[in-house]
């Protein structure tokens, strides 16, 4: 259902809604046609040529006419290319890590024309919805604290689904980092003298994978391990990777792995990114740069919830005040319930969050200007409502309101999430201030399964997953309760 949910989400959007779209489709067609481009010269090992139909170089023009412009519909953009004669394009995204092109760029063999840049989208929606079907099988399996699924569904913020479902490398991040948080949650919470070996397999395919697909992900698994290390305690986690050869396995592909992400990070220049970030004047003070970034703060929080296209479909105020109190329900929660460590690396998990991309932009500033996004800060963020609620379940006497909240959030995230997909869908369709009843009309762009239909489907399934999750969340008996320890 996950699946369908994210397909939907795919068509929703015109091609090119997502930020940077183009340029991942261009890169994704050529890596899947055997390319690995050449680097501009000039352009600071940013660049890289390669040669695509002029139907996929097409999508750097297609959405110039809405794009930035919440008051326009996409009803705007050409007739899209059909020619299939070769052009040399370059890509910035052309050293990015290749492993999520490879993937997606599948949808190119079928297709160069709109069906296949199509079938990107759905590829890219078919891994995440791989990822989400570990996460759930790690909490329907293992998990003891039921109230860890309110902390993905917390997680999956509308901007996850929308990236998700884009050809956007950070969708697939985000869902694998949600993956890899709730395993190490449910490892960190219950299993860790002794973990079944079915869930430490998962944790290495979730980190061996995570490394792999952008240029920060190496760091962010490094900076997850330690937040969990100081949750069990170093010498708990030594203990167990002597005598556990699987343990040793799983740490060892994820290491691997990581080794080659490096390799190609620091040989293909990955990090060198194009400088059109917010400018800074220059001489300006250290303590005028911490400001200046420290100012966009709020703008990233608000992004990772969900601003959707080119940064230019923002939710209604009230929206965002509803997602921040549910992830400070999670968080107060876990701080409460949860043992000295737990709080210390729940705390750490929050400050990084945002300690890390301030770091990384202030000492960039100069170079690239202020370039960082919300997107990109969610493989840490991710992880404070789900370490939250995975450590909430502490006595048997409070689990039945705990399990009424979970039910609650799993509700009102449901709801918010059709609201930003029907808010989404308006914006393109007739512009963000258009009739509120598009999907009845004829006028204006309209997705190829149609506005109508799109909605529905949509609605349907969102509303089917959650009633799944919230009649499990509540039908736990008395003797599920007696099944799990009575304390942390």
């Amino acid at each position: 259902m996950t699946f369908i949910a994210m397909a939907c989400w795919s068509f929703a959007d015109p091609l090119v809604a997502a930020p940077d779209e183009q340029a991942h489709m261009i890169r994704a067609y050529a890596i899947d046609h055997g390319q690995l481009g050449h680097q501009v010269p000039g352009s600071d090992k940013a660049l890289v040529d390669v040669t695509v139909p002029i139907s996929v170089n097409f999508t750097k023009t297609y959405p110039q006419c809405f794009q930035f412009r919440g008051a326009v519909s996409a009803a705007c953009a050409p007739a899209f290319a059909t020619s299939t004669a070769p052009v040399v394009t370059d890509t910035y995204v052309g050293h990015y890590p290749p492993l999520y092109y490879l993937l997606v760029g599948t949808g190119s063999w079928f297709s160069a024309h709109v069906t296949g840049l199509y079938l990107m989208r759905l590829a890219s929606s078919l891994i995440c919805a791989v990822m989400l079907a570990l996460t759930a099988y790690v909490i329907a399996r293992w998990c003891k604290r039921r109230v860890l699924v309110a902390g993905v569904a917390v997680a999956m913020t509308p901007i996850t689904w929308f990236l998700a479902a884009s050809v956007n490398p950070s969708g697939f991040e985000i869902v694998t980092a949600i993956c890899l948080w709730t395993a190490l949650t449910v490892f960190a919470s219950d299993y860790v003298d002794n973990p079944p070996r079915g869930l430490i397999a998962i944790i290495g395919v979730a980190g061996s994978v995570l490394v792999l697909i952008r240029g920060l992900s190496p760091l962010f698994v490094v900076i997850i391990g330690v937040i969990i290390a100081i949750a069990v305690g170093p010498k708990r986690l030594w203990a167990l990777a002597r005598r556990r050869r699987d343990v040793q396995v799983a740490a060892g592909a994820i290491v691997l792995a990581a080794l080659v992400a490096a390799a190609w990070i620091f040989t293909q220049h990955t990090l060198n990114i194009a400088p059109d970030g917010a400018k800074v004047a220059p001489g300006t003070s250290e303590y005028e740069i911490m400001r200046l970034v420290a100012h966009h703060i709020r703008d990233w929080i608000r992004e990772a919830v969900g601003v959707m296209g080119w940064l230019d479909t923002p939710m209604p105020h009230w929206f965002y005040d509803l997602w921040y109190l549910m992830i400070t329900v999670l968080f107060v929660g876990g701080l409460i319930l949860a043992s000295w460590r737990v709080r210390i690396a729940l705390v750490a998990t929050a400050v990084l969050s945002v300690l890390v991309p301030f770091v990384l932009v202030v000492r960039q500033v100069h170079q690239l200007g202020i370039v960082w996004q919300g997107r990109d800060l969610m493989p840490l963020a991710v992880g404070v409502p789900i370490l939250a609620a995975g450590m909430w379940s502490k006595s048997r006497r409070s689990r039945s309101l705990q399990r009424s909240v979970s039910a609650g959030l799993v509700g009102l995230v449901a709801l918010l999430t059709m609201g930003a997909f029907y808010l989404n869908l308006r914006r393109y369709a007739v512009g963000r201030s258009g009739s509120r009843l598009f999907f009845l009309h004829r006028g204006g762009w309209s997705p190829p399964t149609g506005s109508f239909a799109t909605l529905a489907i949509y609605g349907v399934v969102t509303a089917a997953i959650a009633a799944v999750i919230i009649v499990w969340l509540l039908g736990t008996t008395r003797a599920d309760d007696d099944a799990f320890p009575a304390t942390s």
